[in-house]
């Protein structure tokens, strides 16, 4: 064998704690779901920005339409940037405002100005949704990258270590020694409680919201973030590695569960306001 099954494993685990971590970074730090702004294309003539006399937070110096183009009258592209993002000063002026707040099914969120007419603020949540496959891979890419070539360069690692401490040859493994009763059945909570969280999100994924139908695949991808710590846990189990932190992972796993549950589970006047 070109590498013992229990370096193996070692690989396997350390890349599955590897990806989950890749996956959680990409999820706390915002990244998934995005908070975003249009990046409105401006009217050709508009006059230089004073700057100095002018604050970018002060009020409208002009409305709205004579500082943007209409997207859907001409329609145009329409880009989208991470909210706060800067960009030319006309277009920070249009930004540096309270507006308009509108969260997707995936849990992105777009603002848009409030003098925005209805049929511009249509035209754009539609080329925003349009746009989520492109802007997951945009936005989220380095994550996927980082999790994929890290665990392959840990396993050329590995081989390159094996092939040198014990030159190619195969090694007599010793038995591991069993878990203890407690981690047994610690061992198997995890996996249930775990498979039962996964099909859980399937299963939300697989009703989806009234609201925003959706295809079941779209809905599958954007609880996949959630789902992926339990998953994570249920392989470790099935190779019998690190039992407590497999059990963190299901609990975690749930602690992310909790306001989906409550939503489905408690009555819909306990969360209206007053």
């Amino acid at each position: 064998m070109w590498i013992s099954r229990k370096w193996l494993k070692i690989w396997l685990t350390a890349s599955i704690l590897w990806c989950v971590t890749q996956g959680m970074l990409a999820y706390l730090g915002g990244f998934f779901p995005g908070h975003f702004q249009v990046g409105y294309q401006l009217q050709s003539n508009l006059e230089p920005w004073r700057k100095g006399e002018w604050q970018v937070d002060d009020p409208l110096k002009k409305p709205l339409y004579e500082i943007i183009r209409s997207p859907s009258a001409e329609k145009l592209p329409v880009s989208f940037q991470w909210l706060g993002y800067q960009g030319p000063v006309w277009n920070q002026h249009v930004h540096s405002r309270k507006t308009d707040s509108f969260t997707f099914p995936d849990g992105s969120t777009l603002d848009l100005p409030k003098d925005l007419n209805e049929a511009d603020r249509a035209y754009v949540k539609e080329a925003f949704w349009n746009q989520r496959w492109s802007r997951y891979w945009t936005e989220n890419g380095d994550f996927a990258k980082a999790g994929v070539f890290g665990s392959l360069t840990l396993l050329a690692v590995m081989w390159a270590l094996y092939l040198i401490v014990y030159r190619g040859k195969p090694v007599e493994e010793k038995p591991r020694l069993p878990y203890s009763p407690s981690l047994t059945r610690l061992r198997k909570i995890t996996m249930i409680a775990g498979a039962a969280l996964v099909m859980f999100w399937v299963a939300i994924a697989w009703i989806g919201d009234p609201r925003d139908p959706q295809t079941f695949v779209d809905a599958l991808y954007i609880v996949s973030p959630i789902m992926l710590p339990a998953i994570a846990a249920i392989i470790m189990s099935l190779l019998w590695r690190a039992p407590i932190f497999a059990a963190v992972l299901v609990a975690f796993t749930a602690y992310m569960s909790l306001p989906e549950l409550a939503i489905r589970l408690l009555p819909a006047s306990w969360f209206s306001a007053e």
